[in-house]
């Protein structure tokens, strides 16, 4: 199957969405990942979703997930809400999943065996949630200082702990997968894989933040070729998606010609097909 990559609403937070689908569909993306935190767009600005996904379907763009449920392992009663809302959101959209965070704040306060705890609680509270309405979960491990659930380990022991495969999946973050310096990809649990570069040489990766996160060219230390290579040689065909923060990029006039470039020299160095 040939490589499908999609579009972060990160790309460019700051676009309407009428500007957003024309750069997709430009760049030559066969999905888009819609979030629920950019102020003023979609979802926060109560734009419906049978709005969004006909635009989308016109376009002839897939969603590939709505990002992100945050928060996700900190359970309690106004999670609960948020997390119907953005699922049911979802559903209308088409939308296979929901990419689901981890509390990161450097001031938590939560012991190893709180993050244990309270990751298996969010996942056991928010799986019928998520079945109810036929939309997966998928778990993203985040690497920076802070993160309670920084790696694939911890969380695939969670969910099989919550008997949870049947709706959960791995959301696969290169940048956070190397940030964090871990070395065991759970390949047969992964739903969707996000990529993002990191040129500059002067921090180490503990240090790095998400403004730190550009396109894939050759100057990348994050490995996402290798990494991606792995991930598609194994038989992986879920969608691909770019999702840069730095603010440069997002406002780079010349975007549409750096995301193509950046998408074509990803696409020359990976396996053709799965």
């Amino acid at each position: 199957m040939p490589i499908r990559f999609a579009l972060n609403r990160t790309c460019a937070p700051h676009l309407p969405l009428a500007d957003f689908i024309s750069l997709a569909v430009a760049s030559g993306v066969k999905a888009v990942e819609i979030r629920n935190d950019v102020e003023g767009r979609e979802f926060v600005d109560g734009t419906p979703a049978r709005e969004v996904k006909a635009r989308l379907d016109g376009a002839g763009l897939a969603v590939a997930s709505v990002n992100a449920l945050q928060r996700f392992n900190e359970w309690n009663p106004d999670r609960a809400k948020e997390a119907a809302a953005i699922i049911s959101y979802a559903a209308a959209l088409g939308a296979p999943g929901v990419v689901l965070c981890p509390v990161h704040n450097e001031d938590h306060g939560w012991s190893n065996a709180d993050a244990e705890r309270n990751l298996r609680d969010g996942l056991a509270n928010l799986a019928p949630i998520l079945r109810d309405h036929g939309v997966i979960g998928y778990v993203e491990p985040l690497g920076m200082k802070g993160s309670t659930m920084k790696n694939q380990h911890m969380a695939v022991a969670a969910v099989g702990d919550v008997d949870g495969w049947d709706t959960y999946q791995l959301c696969f973050d290169t940048f956070q997968f190397f940030r964090c310096g871990d070395t065991v990809l759970h390949q047969d649990r992964i739903g969707l894989a996000h990529m993002s570069g990191i040129s500059r040489k002067d921090l180490q990766p503990g240090e790095l933040t998400e403004p730190d996160r550009g396109l894939v060219f050759i100057d990348d230390r994050v490995d996402n070729i290798g990494m991606l290579r792995n991930l598609v040689a194994g038989g992986y065909s879920g969608f691909i998606s770019m999702e840069p923060f730095n603010p440069a990029v997002q406002h780079d006039p010349d975007l549409l010609s750096r995301l193509r470039a950046s998408l074509e020299y990803v696409t020359a160095l990976l396996p053709k097909a799965a």
